[in-house]
């Protein structure tokens, strides 16, 4: 890395250079001594576009006093007309460094640690009516583990308003929040860059990742969060709220953010601490371990929500309405009653596991609909198997009484075959969908099973079979509302 000013050098009167320390997009930063004896860091900011936008916020900045804020003692001009940030000087390491350090998460004492210093230093600006706008891992410093917010260079006056009139694009790409895009933003753009940094500390992982900002608008606009990775799902609802799309949606102050979190992490905590050897061997050292644990375990976080919780709750619905039909004498043995449950459920299943790849489609989709007959020809297979032998259906194609035999196994197959085929179910389980169950598509799918089961003389039970499937799939598939542009 090479730096203009060498050791020795006086750029700045009544100040002495001893070595280049960083460099960025806004400019180099030393470590200097005064002719007093007192190390500081000197920022040298180097492009005219930037002098302004920095000089703006650090002269805001400059009077601000608190433990978690990078301290900032003076701004000058050289004789050449350079602008100088005169700061505190830190010797520890920044967050990214240490966040690269644990691929995997930090601690979650350390997090909630460091997140709290955080948000007590942000809240102190935003109670002055500044918003920070560049808050990353990069501009945050910890030492004796003390952290402090730096890099004041991108912070604006905002008062208790709506910042307007800014069209140039700010902050670094990976942090921000949509709407800085459009220069309609507040303070919530701070909010949502700390949830990001505090997913990125829990997981050691981004939420989303984007070379530039309109690949990043998209990944934010399209791609569902992948919470499995956090330590615990308590943080789901904190992380879901700080990063909303909707900047409306997010919480009202950082302050609100950080009680629930510290309550989160204090109740985490706690219940770990509480834990003893006979409660949790493997993680506590006692028992058995056994390989297989930390496997599930890990499975289990990342699909539990998108298809174990969903299954679970078809095959209670499935048995319920089973159970139902039972009881009021509606099915003739018990045994019709496990083939209801257990056929409602394998379609639901079905369905729902081939949900977790539509992208809800609005036009004809012919692969949906050939891969949805499929499933269809696999569930009569298995419907011939548990609804026992029947009878043929005779269909008479003459005057003179010639006839043609079709087996039950076949009708069975082609209802259940034809009946997949009808729906639009990357529409009705489509986790973005409008409404959680569509009932005209269900009514007209219901119409469409009936009218198949009379053609083809089959027991109504197929219909029942049907028709629950496509309510309970509505009912179960995960629903999520479309995260929209502030």
């Amino acid at each position: 890395m090479a730096f203009m000013y060498q050791c020795g050098d006086h750029p700045l009167e009544k100040y002495t250079i001893k070595r280049g320390i960083g460099s960025g997009g806004f400019g180099d930063v030393y470590l200097a001594v005064s002719d007093g004896g007192k190390e500081v860091a000197l920022k040298c900011i180097r492009s005219s576009t930037n002098r302004e936008i920095e000089k703006r916020g650090v002269s805001q900045c400059i009077n601000l006093k608190h433990p978690s804020l990078l301290t900032l003692y003076d701004l000058c001009t050289d004789e050449r007309g350079e602008t100088w940030i005169v700061m505190e000087l830190l010797l520890g390491q920044s967050l990214a460094l240490l966040i690269s350090k644990h691929p995997t998460g930090l601690p979650l004492e350390q997090v909630r640690s460091y997140v709290t210093q955080m948000g007590d230093a942000i809240h102190h600006l935003h109670d002055h009516g500044i918003v920070h706008r560049d808050l990353k891992p990069g501009n945050v410093f910890i030492e004796n583990n003390i952290v402090k917010v730096g890099d004041y260079g991108l912070s604006k006056t905002i008062g208790s308003g709506v910042h307007r009139d800014n069209t140039q694009r700010v902050g670094t790409t990976n942090y921000m929040a949509p709407e800085l895009i459009t220069g309609s933003y507040d303070k919530k753009v701070d909010i949502y860059a700390l949830g990001i940094i505090l997913y990125e500390m829990l997981t050691g992982k981004k939420p989303f990742a984007g070379v530039n900002h309109d690949e990043l608008l998209r990944k934010q606009l399209n791609t569902r969060i992948d919470f499995s990775q956090l330590p615990s799902r308590d943080f789901i609802p904190i992380l879901s709220r700080a990063l909303a799309i909707d900047k409306n949606e997010r919480y009202p102050s950082i302050q609100v953010m950080m009680e629930e979190f510290k309550a989160v992490c204090d109740k985490i905590i706690k219940d770990k601490s509480s834990k003893s050897p006979l409660q949790d061997p493997v993680e506590n050292g006692g028992g058995h371990r056994t390989a297989f644990g930390p496997i599930f375990k890990k499975l289990y976080k990342k699909w539990d929500d998108r298809i174990i919780i969903p299954l679970l709750k078809a095959a209670f619905f499935s048995s319920l309405a089973a159970l139902f039909f039972s009881l009021f004498g509606l099915l003739p043995s018990p045994w019709e009653g496990l083939f209801l449950a257990g056929t409602t459920w394998l379609i639901t299943a079905l369905v729902l596991s081939c949900s977790i790849f539509w992208k809800g489609k609005t036009r004809e989709s012919i692969t949906y609909r050939m891969l949805q007959s499929g499933l269809g020809v696999l569930v009569g297979a298995i419907s011939y198997r548990m609804s026992g032998p029947g009878q043929l259906l005779e269909i008479s194609i003459s005057e003179q009484g010639a006839s043609i035999e079709i087996p039950l196994w076949t009708r069975i197959f082609f209802f259940y075959m034809a009946a997949m085929f009808f729906p639009k179910w990357w529409k009705m389980t489509w986790r973005y969908r409008g409404t959680r169950v569509d009932y005209v598509a269900t009514m007209i799918a219901f119409v469409w099973a009936l009218l198949l089961a009379v053609i083809l003389k089959l027991h109504l039970i197929h219909v029942m079979v049907y028709s629950f499937a496509v309510i309970i799939a509505q009912l179960v598939a995960l629903k999520m509302r479309r995260r929209r542009q502030g």
